[in-house]
This record gives structure tokens, sequence and C-alpha cells, in this order.
């Protein structure tokens, strides 16, 4: 590098030198003029090329053969032989190049099934470097021609994989059930099948997605240098949650609570059993399913509602998930005691009781709104002295109630009464 600046600051001197003569006589001396001229460019040249060096060499890049021009009945019986290219360009350059730099092609036009020897065209795609094709390696390729030809094959998609535990997996359904496959005879023969394949690993939702189809042959191998049409296709895989089921007792649930004096003496509904289905844990874990709560509040008759089923979210019921709940609301049944004064009936003519009857205690039962509208005077204590003489007599006491009403007691049960002569 020392050199070339020693070299150029000569240069630049004697350029320099003769460009001042020049300047002073440059209507009479033309030709000088240009040599100056000549020699800076020169001088522009040694440098450029010092600093970025041009080399020819060989690209040690395989560089793919595109066929053009291909006639419609025909196809090609084998995969084209990649090629290489030698080039002139810039160090610097020289390493960064790639396929992508180049078109290479080879003309088919006018030719028929057969083999051929025929050349490549190589053209780059790209001048950066001052890249330029010196020559292509090999410049001639082999080229076999076949009858184009083609047929329908099945489409089969592989999965990969499974879903994570408590989820099943759907038939795969393709877009496209059947693919037109074209190529050589020898080769379209070979296909029985296309395949794609979908990876459903972890996977818990169904699973579209567009799958690239290779062609197989009964064995399983890929055939290559045939053409599918599509050559990919829309694939759906249903992937649900896994149901399990089983029958359940329904279990109706009440709130609140019925008018005072009144119970729930029962609780029916109809149906009594259902068929769940969920996840596994759950239903294996169930054995009744409550309804949404009844409300019974301040209620004095039967209540008959139809209700959901509470259920857990993701659990189904098979047949719907309402049933119908019947709640028999009746008064209640109790005892009220009274202290009632004891009259009596049947006296003879003439005859009257002497002294006063005492008062007795009556204990009544019935339903309880009934018994708690009742008063003393409600209930009659007595007792019967028809065909009793003047004289002492011992009798029971007797009880009437309204009715819905029983007597249950009736202290005392009997007492001493005296009749005589008014």
């Amino acid at each position: 590098m020392d050199s070339i600046i020693r070299g150029l600051q000569e240069t630049a001197a004697l350029l320099a030198s003769a460009l001042g003569t020049a300047f002073k006589s440059l209507s009479d001396n033309r030709g000088l003029a240009a040599a100056s001229v000549v020699l800076a460019f020169g001088t522009w040249i040694i440098v450029t090329d010092a600093e970025n060096p041009t080399r020819e060499r060989v690209l040690p890049v395989d560089i793919e053969v595109q066929p053009v021009n291909v006639p419609p009945d025909v196809a090609l019986a084998d995969p084209l032989q990649p090629v290489r290219v030698r080039v002139k360009v810039e160090d610097e350059v020289f390493d960064s190049l790639t396929e992508a730099d180049f078109e290479a092609t080879v003309d088919l036009d006018g030719l028929t099934v057969g083999e051929y020897e025929l050349p490549v065209t190589v053209r780059a795609l790209t001048s950066r470097g001052g890249l330029r094709i010196e020559s292509v390696l090999p410049e001639r390729i082999e080229v076999r021609l076949a009858q184009l030809t083609g047929k329908l094959v099945p489409t089969v998609i592989e999965v990969e994989g499974d879903p994570p535990n408590g989820f099943s997996l759907g038939v795969p359904e393709a877009e496209d059930p059947e693919v037109f496959v074209t190529g050589p005879q020898e080769k379209v023969d070979q296909v029985t099948r296309v395949t794609g394949t979908i990876d459903v690993t972890g996977r818990t939702e169904t699973v579209e997605q567009a799958v690239r189809l290779a062609p197989k042959d009964a064995q399983g191998n890929l055939v290559q240098g045939v053409n599918l049409e599509p050559s990919a296709t829309e694939v759906v895989i249903e992937i649900e949650e896994q149901k399990f089921s089983r029958s359940v007792v329904v279990s109706p649930e009440l709130t609140g609570t019925p008018a005072d004096g009144y119970n729930v003496v029962s609780v029916s509904v109809s149906p009594q059993t259902v068929t769940i289905r969920g996840d596994e844990a759950f239903v294996q874990g169930t054995i009744s399913v409550p309804t949404e709560p009844v409300d019974v509040a301040d209620e004095t008759e039967d209540v008959v509602r139809t209700v959901s089923l509470d259920l857990p979210s993701g659990v189904e019921v098979t047949g719907g998930g309402s049933v119908t709940v019947t709640v028999r609301i009746e008064p209640a049944v109790g005892t009220a005691e009274f202290a009632t004064p004891i009259s009596a009936s049947g006296i003879g003519d003439g005859l009257s009781i002497v002294g006063a009857l005492p008062s007795a205690t009556v204990v009544v039962a019935g339903e309880l709104p009934t018994l708690r509208s009742l008063s003393a005077g409600d209930v009659a204590v007595f007792v019967d002295l028809a065909g009793k003489e003047p004289g002492v007599h011992r009798v029971p006491v007797q009880v009437r109630t309204p009715e819905g009403v029983t007597g249950q007691s009736v202290t005392p049960a009997e007492i001493e009464v005296t009749l005589g002569q008014e």
C-alpha cells in the first residue's frame, strides 16, 4: 500500500507539472492535454483495482436448472442436473454470491419424447462487484423427455401426536379428497396416493390448516418428478372434550318456609333421574344433581314449578335440562287447651242443680290455622242429666267441638251433680 501511495504521489506531481505546461500552451499543444486526461484515468483504474482486485474462478454453488418452453404433451423423466459457473467478480463480493444471484435454464421448445443433450443458459441476476459469467460447467446437460400423463389419486392425511387426556380426535377431512397427479408415465404409475401430515400434540380445539401434499408409492416412499394439482389442501380435524355419561338422581332444592301454621309434607320431581354427560371427574363423582331453587315462602297451597337443573359449565343433560317439582303444603296439626265452664243438659221438670258446676280443662286437636281461630266459647263442655231423679249423681263430662276439631281429653272426666226439687 505504501508503494501505491508513493506511486500516486509521483504520478500526481508529474501530472501537475504536465498540466501546468499544458495550460500555458493548451492551444498549441492539444496532444499533451489529452495525454494528461488519459494518465489521470489510468491512475484511477490502478487505484481501484489495487483496493478491490477482480479475479476469475469457479463459484462453489450448485445452480438448479429450470426447463422453459416445455411442450404441453411431455414431461421431464428425470430431475435436471445442476450446474456451476466460472465468474469474474471482485473478491469482496465473491463469497456473498448464492444460487439466488443466478438463473439457469434449458430450452425445450419443439422437443418431443426422447433423450437430448442441451445447452444450459445462465444469467446473472445481480451486477454487484462487476459480476460477469465466463462459462457454465457443464455447458450441456442430458435431458430425457417422457410422455405426459395424469390420474386422480386419493388424499390421505396422517396425524401425528395426540391431544391431552380427556379430549377425543375426529377423522381428518381434506378439502380435496382426490388430487390430480401429472408427469412421466412411469412416475405417475408409481403414485398410489398423496399424503399430508398434521401434528395435533397438545391441541384442545378443532384444527383447521393448509397441508402440503406429497406423492407416495404403495410402500410409502416419496415419488419425485411429478406434479400435484392442487399441491396443498385445507384440512379440518374436530377435537372435542370427551364426554362421560351416568344416570343420577334429581334433588329438588327449596327456599323459604310456608305460611305460619303450614308445613311442607312432601316434595316430588319428574323425572326422578336424568343422564348427565361431562368430564370424567365430575360424572364419576356425582350421584345427584340439584335443581334451581323453588321458593315456597308464605305458601298455603301446593306449589308446582318447572325449573332447570343446577349444573356446572360443560355438563349436559340428555333429553333437556328442566324438571317439574311438586311441593305439597298442608296445614300443620296440633293441639289447643281451653278452660271452659261445665254446663248441664236434660234436667227433668221440677228439678234443679244444687250448687254450682265446676269448670273443665279441655284439650282439642286439629289443624293449626283452625285451632288458632278458636276461642273457649267454641268448645262446649257439659254433663247430660236426662232421666236423673233428685239426689247425687256421678256423671261423665262430655265435649262438643266445631267441625275439623276433635276433643282429646277433658279434666275432670266426671263430676258429682246434686239434683233437688225446685
